[in-house]
């Protein structure tokens, strides 16, 4: 036990996690107080679910434990591979040294558990390769992305049942009538291109192919550092593209320049 405190303190957790009794780690956030706010079915028995950008897994254990048959969790590991704006790169190309996903390893080894770990970019994720889900959880992964609606796309093909979708609404364009988003890329704070307002999660869910979109919950939750976050909680299902594999795109033909003639 005293190893695994030990070992737990050497990381740099984002979620609070229980990874023995006693054993808590210092997570950016403690998401247990809020899990009742997601609308997580309390059972999951008999489905198979993916945890989309896990991070330290906080969703995909909780979902192991609540009885699902088989949970996928979906990460990157190379620092390199996220969507850094290329002025917030570093100029000598050094990112951390390692993989990521540290916490993830150690927690899965304490909890005993049997969620499988998958690296890959959510551009690429594929159900060709990955199947399909009847559940489906993203919690703040969207927000940091270049191409959000592009990665809403790629989980409509992955869902068949159910999307929880939890991401940051815009305060300042959130009584505006109608879908806007507001460019926030150039900011010295997280990787935020765009940060559209609730109106505008729900037309992009809706555009990204799912029939059923629907407003859960809203709440602001606060950081182990001091700043809260506002939370706006979606579940979309009925996606009209579940198991449709990814169209790739075509590739370019050689082309060859003919030599005029003369004469």
């Amino acid at each position: 036990m005293q190893d695994l405190r030990a070992r737990a303190a050497e990381i740099g957790w984002y979620h609070t996690l229980e990874l023995a009794p006693g054993v808590v780690t210092d997570g950016m956030f403690d998401l247990r107080p809020w899990v009742g706010r997601y609308g997580l079915p309390e059972r999951l028995d008999g489905l198979r679910v993916l945890d989309v950008g896990c991070w330290d897994g906080f969703w995909a254990f909780e979902m192991e434990r609540r009885g699902a048959a088989e949970v996928v969790a979906l990460d990157l590991d190379d620092e390199r591979e996220l969507d850094w704006p290329p002025r917030r790169r570093p100029a000598d190309g050094a990112f951390p040294p390692g993989p990521r996903g540290a916490g993830f390893r150690l927690a899965h080894a304490a909890l005993g558990s049997a969620v499988q770990r998958v690296v890959c970019n959510l551009y690429d994720a594929d159900p060709a390769d990955l199947g399909t889900f009847d559940l489906v959880i993203c919690g703040m992964v969207v927000i940091h992305l270049r191409d959000q609606l592009l990665a809403l796309e790629r989980i409509a093909r992955l869902c068949r049942g159910t999307f929880i979708s939890a991401e940051e609404p815009s305060r300042l364009l959130g009584a505006l009538p109608f879908a806007a988003t507001r460019y926030r890329a150039d900011r010295d704070a997280a990787v935020v291109y765009w940060q559209p307002n609730r109106r505008a999660w729900r037309a992009m869910l809706s555009t990204a192919g799912f029939d059923r979109v629907d407003q859960h919950a809203a709440f602001k939750m606060p950081s182990r550092q001091g700043f809260a976050v506002r939370h706006v909680i979606h579940h979309a299902s009925a996606s009209v593209t579940a198991g449709q594999p990814v169209p790739h795109p075509r590739r370019l033909t050689e082309t060859r320049l003919v030599p005029e003639i003369s004469g």
